[in-house]
């Protein structure tokens, strides 16, 4: 049996179980593959050694992460959803595959993330939710920070988001302001309060448009995208699709889309999603792992640099100090976490890397969702 690690999911109770298009393509790949496999839900990559979810293994071995390796792999396995497809067709399957990936997840970031409305009042609380304690203080914005910045290298802006990079830029005229001094944080909570600003207007959902007409388009009346039965181009559209259609948002503009104007892809999903029946879960992956993920990096980020001589304490007669302060620091918080019953470490499922010792997560894991699945 394989198991599959995955990017949790804030839309169980919709069907969906991972908030990543990569994550939900491959679970789909491996439910209509008819292939036996389990899900692991985790909030770290570091069980992948490229640090890129999706990831699958087989016993104890990482043996392969990202969708198109894991879809190889699959292959390989005798699981090859395009073994009926053509030259001509395989080409055309990733051509379509390579337009889905580019073009839709503009529009599906930015719905999440840069209409305000959608990201305070649906995105925002289900992420925080879904990470937990103390990365839901930092991981949902981290998330939108990101998104911001790939729509921004895009030429793709928001109102809301223009006004908030305006009024936190030091060269602006207006920096001695009180609202320039407004930490990012606050301004990003004010711009969540700017409810029923409309944004279906926007370029990137006409880009979208696009998209799902060429899609549209190729699925006419057929079941699925090349005949009677799935291909990998299939799971790749159910993926993006899934998350367009099945999770409720203020502003469903998308949803709204595929509905009204392409009703032929929406039932498509619907016969795709009927066929994902609820994954057999293995063991999932607490805060705390998470938490010492990230605290593991750091130490080898630190112990990977160059060889410097060290300032001793007396280049900085509070450095001892300082040192002590931070460790009691951790101390207190742990220790009261623990007291508490907020913080407990379960043994963990040791998992030996296929080609190389496994990374250590970065907040960059979470890209998966930003970067489109590249991999």
């Amino acid at each position: 049996m394989y198991s599959l690690y995955s990017w949790g999911s804030p839309f169980t109770a919709e069907g969906l179980h991972s908030f990543d298009p990569s994550c939900l393509s491959i679970q789909a790949y491996l439910q209509l593959s008819q292939a036996e496999w389990q899900l692991h839900n985790v909030s770290s990559a570091s069980v992948s050694p490229n640090n890129c979810l999706p990831a699958l293994t087989c016993g104890q071995a990482v043996v392969e992460s990202g969708f198109w390796r894991i879809v190889e792999f699959l292959k390989s396995e005798g699981y090859d959803l395009n073994a009926d497809l053509d030259e001509e067709q395989q080409s055309q399957s990733t051509a379509y595959i390579s337009m889905v990936q580019d073009s839709l997840v503009d529009a599906l970031l930015f719905s999440w993330y840069l209409v305000s409305e959608n990201f305070a009042e649906s995105i925002r609380p289900r992420l925080a939710k879904l990470f937990g304690f103390p990365l839901s203080l930092f991981i949902p914005t981290q998330l939108k920070d990101h998104a911001e910045s790939r729509l921004e290298s895009r030429g793709i802006h928001s109102a809301a988001a223009t006004e908030t990079k305006t009024a936190s830029d030091p060269s602006n005229t207006s920096a001695n302001s009180l609202k320039s001094k407004i930490p990012r944080i606050y301004l990003l909570a004010k711009e969540g309060f700017k409810s029923h600003e409309d944004k279906s207007t926007n370029p990137v959902y006409a880009q979208a448009k696009k998209c799902l007409d060429a899609l549209s388009k190729k699925l006419d009346k057929k079941e699925y995208f090349f005949g009677s039965k799935p291909t990998a181009l299939d799971t790749v559209v159910y993926g993006y699709l899934s998350l367009m259609l099945y999770p409720d948002l203020p502003q469903s503009t998308l949803k709204s889309m595929i509905i009204e104007e392409f009703p032929n892809l929406s039932e498509f999903c619907d016969r795709i999603h009927a066929q994902m029946e609820p994954p057999s879960m293995g063991p999932e992956q607490n805060w705390a792992a998470g938490v010492g993920s990230m605290v593991k990096q750091s130490v080898l980020q630190f112990a990977s640099l160059r060889s410097y001589s060290l300032p001793t304490t007396q280049d900085d007669p509070e450095l001892a100090s300082k040192i002590v302060s931070v460790a009691g620091a951790l101390g207190i918080f742990f220790g009261y976490t623990i007291y508490k019953g907020i913080l407990s470490i379960p043994g963990t499922r040791s998992l030996t890397p296929a080609a190389q010792t496994l990374p250590a997560f970065s907040s960059s894991d979470i890209l998966s969702v930003v970067k489109g699945s590249s991999s």
